[in-house]
């Protein structure tokens, strides 16, 4: 490399690095800024713990820890107004629907009446009560039922404040979640339209797109888990239907990712997966549409195939190991960003399985999911570079291999090349070949720099006139043009005259000793029921009938 595009090459990678630079600053600061706000609570008026001195109907005191293993309950708690004067009642919320009275009268009622087809389940929705004022003593009540029969609901939390700030609060922490999930969601768009126009990938095309298509199911489910998009569209039930759709159909794509990355592509696996996948949405639309089973009582179906995707994923890794499909450097690979997800995941399902009635969603599993996409996408990002790289240097070599270095155009290689390819498909074109007169004079009179002179600009008119065209030097002075207009096209003839043209400027702009001219013949050719050769000759005929008589009018022999 010279020193020059050596220079160049590097002001150009240190430009790319001032932009990377600032981007991850520019991200880093804005995620931090929110991060540190939604920690020290910048709008913070204050909250007061309220969980204690609640009562059954009975008198008895309840513990919010397990409040829900009835599937009815109705607890109540003495207050006044200057307690809860201003504020408002603040708890989390799950699988139940709940009223809240004060002094007896409905002062909330949280019961929706969604879509049949959208479920019951709303997932853990944070609440925030407006309690009117109140003059003298008085007791809230909440009227609480279970979703699901036999499968304890949460109330968590309870608190006194303010509603704004508790709404808020609650906002700023699913931020920086929510904007991962809208940067992968952008990264999985990328991944999957690279994969699907980038033919030149071959196979690591398809791995490309699954994971793109992994990245955008698995980002929705973690911003449908978050509380940010419950919260902006007010409509909970749906968002968390879009949570129980993303988590029955992630299999499909994490599957197929799995199978060509470790080598497996052939295996039939990602289809028994990705069918039973399928099936199950399906299954659990028509279920909760007739009111058979709400999505959360089938949930376990989702749960059994996403095991049963994490053991494929551990056999697909074993079967690479044993038979040695991949490099050391993928195997690397391959062991971080598969190993830590898959057993937080495992753990994080039998913790859910267990006990989902104190199991709380914490975003720790959805980061990892993140830093597993990050890491992925990073892989194959650098993948694809070496591989744009090796293809780059491919196409270098195609062209040097194919191009005649005097001229530029296309050499015999070529004309071979596309011959061949004729002979498997229809083609209807004008073969062109052209000669140009008195090239050994010119070498032997004006020298062979004069004689390359006269070839270079030869070539050079003939790819102007035919700019659209495959233009050849077959070698030597002869020179050959496969048009795609007929020689009955009046646009081809336009062709040829613009060439004598060029020629007769050139001519009389340089007036050398002896003029370029050039000798040429056609004729049309149609694969489908002409022979090439017949073709070439009738072509070379007419082109030595026209040297004849170029050379009888100069007078030159």
């Amino acid at each position: 490399m010279k020193k020059k595009d050596m220079e160049h090459h590097i002001y150009l990678e240190s430009r790319f690095y001032y932009c990377l630079f600032v981007i991850i600053f520019v991200f880093t600061l804005f995620i931090s800024v929110i991060v540190m706000g939604s920690r020290t609570g910048i709008m913070q008026t204050g909250t007061v713990d309220y969980e204690s001195d609640w009562v059954d109907k009975n008198g008895v005191p309840v513990s919010f820890d397990n409040l829900m293993q009835k599937d009815h309950i109705v607890i109540q708690k003495k207050t006044n107004g200057d307690i809860i004067n201003n504020k408002s009642l603040c708890f989390f919320s799950k699988n139940i629907y709940f009223t809240v009275f004060l002094n007896g009268e409905v002062i909330y009622n949280f019961r929706p009446d969604p879509p049949q087809v959208f479920g019951k389940s709303y997932g853990t929705f944070p609440q925030a009560i407006t309690i009117p004022v109140l003059s003298d003593d008085g007791i809230l009540t909440i009227e609480a039922d279970n979703l699901y029969p036999g499968h304890p609901g949460v109330i968590r939390d309870v608190s006194l404040g303010s509603e704004s700030y508790f709404v808020i609060s609650e906002m700023q922490r699913s931020v920086p979640e929510f904007l991962m999930c809208i940067l992968c969601y952008s990264l999985g768009l990328v991944m999957f339209f690279i994969g699907l126009f980038g033919k030149y990938f071959g196979d690591k095309r398809f791995e490309v797109m699954s994971l793109g298509v992994f990245t955008i199911a698995a980002s929705i489910w973690i911003a449908t888990e978050s509380s940010l998009l419950p919260l902006l569209t007010g409509l909970p039930v749906a968002v968390h239907f879009v949570d129980y759709m993303m988590l029955a159909v992630v299999p499909i794509p994490l599957i197929l990712f799995a199978s060509y990355i470790t080598g497996n592509k052939e295996s039939k696996v990602p289809l028994i997966i990705g069918a039973h996948s399928m099936l199950n949405i399906v299954i659990s639309i028509v279920f909760a549409s007739l009111n058979i089973k709400d999505y959360h009582e089938t949930l376990w179906v989702s749960h059994a195939i996403i095991g049963l995707t994490v053991l494929s994923i551990v056999g697909f890794i074993i079967r690479s190991l044993i038979h040695k499909r991949l490099k050391k450097g993928v195997i690397v690979i391959v062991g971080l960003t598969f190993g830590i997800p898959l057993l937080v995941g495992i753990v994080e399902l039998i913790r859910y399985r267990v006990a989902p009635q104190i199991y709380v969603s914490k975003p720790y599993f959805q980061y990892i999911v993140i830093l597993f996409i990050l890491l992925c996408s990073g892989y194959e990002f650098i993948s694809l570079s070496e591989m744009t790289k090796k293809s780059q240097i491919a196409d270098i070599m195609e062209k040097i291999a194919y191009t005649d270095a005097l001229t530029g155009l296309l050499n015999r290689e070529a004309y071979n090349d596309i011959i061949d390819a004729t002979h498997e498909e229809p083609v209807s074109i004008a073969v062109v070949m052209l000669d140009m007169n008195h090239l050994k004079k010119v070498n032997d009179k004006l020298g062979h720099a004069m004689g390359d002179e006269y070839i270079k600009t030869l070539a050079k008119c003939i790819k102007d006139a035919f700019p659209d065209e495959k233009c050849f030097r077959m070698g030597g002075d002869e020179f050959l043009v496969f048009s795609k207009m007929k020689s009955s096209n009046p646009e081809f003839h336009k062709s040829l005259a613009n060439l004598n043209k060029m020629i007769e400027t050139y001519n009389n702009e340089k007036r050398k000793e002896i003029p370029l001219s050039v000798a040429i013949g056609f004729a049309d050719y149609n694969s489908e029921k002409d022979r090439i050769e017949d073709i070439f000759r009738i072509a070379d005929e007419r082109m030595y009938e026209q040297k004849k008589k170029m050379k009888m009018e100069v007078g030159i022999s």
